[in-house]
């Protein structure tokens, strides 16, 4: 939210509040003049605020939540629409787009938010302008761009606890006249936040563009941007561990029994990798199907690159206005994570993609009109593997999709201050993939008793590795007596494992192949319709229906290979608002949105009862509630600012079906789900499980939200000191896949400060800030991993430091 203006400024500025230019719908507009559900951040109050990567955005927008999944995975939910991960194959709900470049792996890159003019976060389907996997809205990133005839620039160093070293700088240099040039970089790191060295990040990232005037209409910039992320990546914390105890009266879910850690586990910012951790976990849990103890985690670690190219042409035509935006992306990613928790999982994937977007803009009388076209082509290649101890998921996949596009907007205004909005667009989508998967099983054969589970405590679990020959050649070849070396190629079938006893061997391993290979697309047609109306110069309302959807695609999975598109449908009324000369701006939403076929990326069992994560089609939800955000200078040095979010948003229809994995003599509803939710048995054709989520709240949509800020400029005889107060509440969320008791994160409330002094009429300044003040434990993603340990990942602690930055 833009500060109060202070007398460092120029003379000539407004009184008032300070403007945000946003273009969001392809258009030049003050983000007051923008009859659409938007926040807009400038670049300025991101540094304050903190924010470095998408996962931040959190604080500037009270709709977004941007969760850190593993690796380089992230999730964007807005008022519940989203997904908790991104990998290569699945697709986002909401789109996050760079440069006025849609990404199709919108992995957290510093990049992205690395010299920033703003941040625009849209409510709600986008699907005329901004198209396919855009159902829970958009995430425009607009780097500040070349200035003509400029020299300049800026350089700032901050420093503050965990070791956190920032270092950032931008410089702008005329080359010529109608010619300048633009480079920005930056560079962070920090310790591990939690006890056991997770959390630690090393993050590098260069832009340079270069902006030409090459005709008085014509004009021409290129980019292009690099960026490393390197470190342990996400930290874990252990809440403790569901206990299978089969027909107990006490069960937390089904035949579960929640043990929670003691506290020295619980301790927030322990960690997964602390002794006491381990040692929990060693003793309590065991992993299905070998039913050995859980040990030897993989240390998480992460080396991603990512970059790009883009150009953007402007032609004034003379009947339109020509806009044409080519773009090439690459990323490479190498990581290793132990989210959900598993033993670990690795990603080795190469992403690239090439989009082409043209637009045309002019009116006539009445009519603003808008043409365009848009081409985005992807392909993926990559291997990944999730091992949870016992089932290991070995991937190698190559996916391609091709996406065609033509949109259109039309805005007639019948009067001065009374449009009506029409838009359009037909998107045809065609996608292939071709897979493997490799599923491992390492099962148990010695029961001790008839009734009960198996055990096998001096049977290893499966070590990590990228191919079946990497972990099954860590093992010691005496424990496979019928191939003692595994020397890569097929390895496929039923393998004795461990100890041969008086009935034969102790375990099997169980290696089944799966071979995907498909074609399939989508083709849609969205739109939007609105009225705007200006009550006064300075008083918007606005009325939308707007529709969405996002596509569908496959899954590495035996029986889901595939699932279909989800849809929504969104009716927005607003109202946006400026009082006493510009000293008040007060925005009104109100909102209800219907969603169908809705897709949901989580762990489960496949059709052979093997153990992966696959987007499956749940259900429908509705959406509804209202949003109020203001900003009010109350004198010329005092602003105050906030907004509150009410959230009902619940699901009308959750259903879905899972193998039962009990052995063949097993009672029915013996080794249940692992679920809050309500489940049935189902006998026939083969022993399952349907589960019914119905009525629950959505993920990551808490009732309410409250934002309130306060920001004072002092002047100090030469200088302005200025000090600003935000807080943060959010009532109780989900935040995990089940429904289960440890996938609710609680209310929580947060508080930033800041202090920052300045020259009247100098170019360097003096910030000291603290985050996250009272050192809020604030869960982020809340899931059951492997041997059903339940942990967590969270927001950061408390941090605090000083930066000091110059600008010429």
């Amino acid at each position: 939210m833009p500060a109060p203006q202070s007398s460092s400024e120029e003379q000539e500025a407004e009184a008032g509040l300070n403007t945000i230019i946003v273009t969001a719908q392809r258009r030049e507009e003050t983000l007051q003049d923008a009859a659409i559900p938007i926040n807009a951040v400038s670049g300025e109050e991101l540094v304050q605020s903190g924010v470095n990567d998408a996962t931040a955005l959190n604080k500037v927008a009270p709709a977004l939540y941007v969760v850190a999944a593993g690796g380089a995975n992230a999730g964007y939910f807005v008022r519940g629409v989203g997904n908790f991960s991104n990998n290569g194959y699945t697709n986002p709900a909401v789109a996050f787009n760079l440069d006025g470049v849609y990404i199709g792996r919108p992995s957290s890159t510093v990049a992205s938010f690395l010299d920033v003019n703003r941040v625009e976060v849209l409510k709600g389907p986008q699907g005329t302008l901004y198209g396919r996997n855009a159902t829970g809205g958009a995430v425009n990133v607009i780097p500040n761009i070349p200035r003509l005839g400029q020299f300049g620039g800026e350089f700032a160093a901050q420093y503050g606890n965990y070791d956190a070293l920032q270092l950032t700088g931008a410089l702008n240099v005329p080359l010529a006249d109608g010619l300048a040039t633009r480079f920005a970089a930056a560079y962070s790191r920090n310790d591990g936040y939690y006890s056991d060295g997770t959390e630690s990040t090393e993050d590098l990232a260069f832009r340079g563009q270069i902006l030409a005037e090459l005709s008085d209409d014509v004009t021409l910039r290129l980019s292009g941007d690099y960026s490393t992320q390197q470190g342990s990546g996400r930290g874990l914390n252990v809440q403790g561990v569901y206990s299978f105890t089969p027909f107990s009266p006490n069960a937390t879910a089904g035949n579960f029994t929640f043990v929670p850690a003691p506290a020295n586990v619980t301790e927030p910012f322990t960690g997964l990798f602390a002794p006491q951790t381990l040692d929990f976990i060693r003793n309590t849990a065991v992993g299905a199907p070998l039913y050995s103890p859980l040990t030897d985690y993989a240390y998480p670690f992460r080396d991603d690159s990512y970059w790009g190219i883009n150009a953007e042409l402007s032609a004034d035509l003379g009947f339109a206005e020509l806009t044409f935006i080519p773009a090439y992306r690459k990323s490479v990613l190498d990581n290793g994570f132990n989210g959900a928790p598993f033993k670990g999982a690795l990603n080795d994937n190469v992403a690239e993609q090439t989009s082409f977007e043209a637009r045309l803009t002019g009116d006539v009388g009445p009519v603003e009109w808008l043409v365009g076209g848009y081409y985005f082509d992807e392909s993926v290649e990559g291997r990944d593997s999730y091992n949870q101890f016992a089932t290991v998921s070995f991937n190698e996949f190559q996916t391609d999709t091709r996406s065609l596009a033509a949109f259109g907007r039309l805005v007639f205004s019948v009067t001065d201050d009374f449009r009506l909005v029409g838009g359009l667009r037909y998107t045809d989508e065609r996608r292939e993939i071709d897979a493997r998967v490799d599923n491992l099983a390492a099962v148990c054969l010695n029961r001790p008793s008839a009734f009960g589970p198996p055990s096998c405590p001096l049977v290893p679990t499966i070590p990590v590795g990228l191919t079946v020959a990497d972990s099954l050649g860590q093992l010691d070849p005496a424990l496979f007596r019928a191939r003692p070396v595994f020397t890569g190629g097929p390895i496929v079938g039923t393998y004795p494992y461990g100890p041969i006893g008086p009935r034969g061997p102790y375990a099997l391993i169980i290696v089944t192949p799966t071979d995907i290979e498909r074609t399939s697309g989508d083709d849609e047609i969205t739109y939007r319709l609105a009225a705007e109306y200006d009550v006064t110069p300075d008083n918007l309302v606005y009325a939308s229906f707007e529709t969405g959807f996002r596509a569908g695609g496959f899954n590495i999975t035996f029986g889901q290979e595939e699932y279909a598109p989800e849809y929504i449908d969104a009716w927005t009324i607003g109202s946006k608002n400026e009082f006493f000369d510009n000293r008040l701006q007060l925005n009104l939403e109100g909102f209800y949105w219907d969603y169908r076929g809705q897709q949901l990326a989580a762990l489960g069992v496949d059709g052979r009862g093997n153990n992966s994560f696959y987007t499956r089609n749940v259900g429908e939800s509705t959406i509804l509630g209202a949003e109020m955000d203001f900003q009010a200078l109350v004198t010329d040095t005092t602003l105050v600012r906030g907004g509150v979010q009410y959230l009902d948003a619940t699901y009308d229809s959750f259903t879905y079906n899972q193998v039962d994995l009990s052995a063949a003599g097993d009672p029915p509803n013996f080794l249940t789900p692992l679920t809050g939710c309500d489940f049935t048995q189902v006998l026939t054709p083969r022993r399952s499980f349907d589960i019914d989520c119905s009525g629950r709240p959505a993920l990551n949509a808490p009732k309410w939200t409250v934002n309130l800020g306060v920001q004072q400029t002092v002047l100090l005889g030469g200088f302005e000191l200025t000090g600003s107060v935000d807080g943060r509440y959010r009532s109780n969320r989900v935040a995990g896949f089940n429904y289960l008791p440890t996938s609710e994160t609680g209310d929580d409330l947060t508080i930033d400060a800041a202090i920052t002094l300045r020259p009247d009429l100098g170019d360097w300044y003096v910030t000291a800030f603290v985050r996250n003040l009272t050192d809020e434990f604030v869960p982020t993603l809340l899931q059951v991993g492997a041997g059903n340990v339940a942990a967590g990942g969270y927001e950061p602690p408390r941090r605090y430091g000083v930066r000091v930055g110059y600008e010429f």
